[in-house]
């Protein structure tokens, strides 16, 4: 299994599109870089942590993330299908170590475009904001992009902990939310739907969550991407029930859809 996972890694890393999910990525950090330094929301004597955040909130990337997440790779077992390659690689492994790499590629690889660009803004904000400073402890409505909420006093006390803490809850739901456009693939064979049903699960699950009677705010995906963001946020479980749930539903379609006479068919 381990040979097939190297090559279906270096598969994704040299596809394309992994390149190109990363000149997006950067392309909507960009906005909110500019939108930081032109904008009069954010207030004199900002920290890096501050900067890094803003940015963060400021370029939409919470809302981009699956789509981010799951261009490199998510239609790579539609693509294994139409191409007769499936049936080569199953040949030369068992189905289930087949898959099983299958999926453990995609999540690094999804994780790993979520990282990289983030990580690129984290050493950018050290470059070009005050290291030594503490976040600013004003907390004012009209200050975009702060972390109300549950985080907020991790964010002064550690803001350096908070930024990382953000990267690798971005990189565990980008990753889960690719997977799942991964496991739509094993009910339709589809490399469109293997993109598209993710974002709109993502973007469908944020509106409901906050916009509706059903299940409430801490179901949303954004909840527990952005840094528990709303004021009123308090529960820790923002953080952690919309990612089970998906998981929950990856582990579902792989179950009833992902046997191997199914897709070799």
């Amino acid at each position: 299994m381990k040979k097939i996972f190297v090559e279906e890694l270096i598969r994704a890393v040299r596809n394309p599109r992994f390149w190109l999910a990363l000149l997006v990525s950067l392309g909507f950090l960009t906005y909110g870089v500019m939108t930081a330094f032109y904008s009069q929301w954010v207030p004199r004597g900002f920290s890096y942590a501050d900067l890094w955040y803003f940015v963060y909130v400021a370029s939409y990337f919470p809302f981009v993330l699956p789509l981010i997440a799951a261009f490199p790779f998510a239609d790579s077992l539609v693509v294994d299908q139409a191409e007769g390659y499936m049936r080569y690689l199953v040949v030369r492994t068992h189905y289930r170590y087949y898959l099983l790499a299958k999926y453990l590629a995609n999540t690094l690889v999804a994780a790993l475009v979520i990282v990289i660009p983030l990580l690129g803004l984290y050493l950018f904000s050290i470059l070009a904001a005050p290291q030594n400073s503490f976040p600013i402890n004003v907390w004012q409505p009209n200050i975009s992009g702060r972390p109300y909420g549950l985080l907020m006093p991790f964010f002064q006390a550690h803001p350096a902990g908070f930024i990382w803490a953000i990267m690798l809850l971005a990189a565990v739901v980008g990753a889960l939310y690719s997977n799942l456009g991964l496991s739509v693939s094993l009910l339709f064979p589809n490399r469109y739907l293997a993109w598209g049903i993710p974002i709109a699960v993502y973007l469908l699950a944020d509106f409901v969550s906050n916009h509706t009677r059903f299940f409430g705010p801490d179901w949303s995906p954004i909840h527990a991407v952005a840094g528990s963001a709303a004021a009123a946020n308090e529960n820790i479980q923002s953080f952690f029930l919309n990612p089970l749930g998906v998981l929950a539903i990856i582990l579902l379609l792989v179950f009833f859809f992902g046997k191997r006479k199914r897709i070799m068919q």
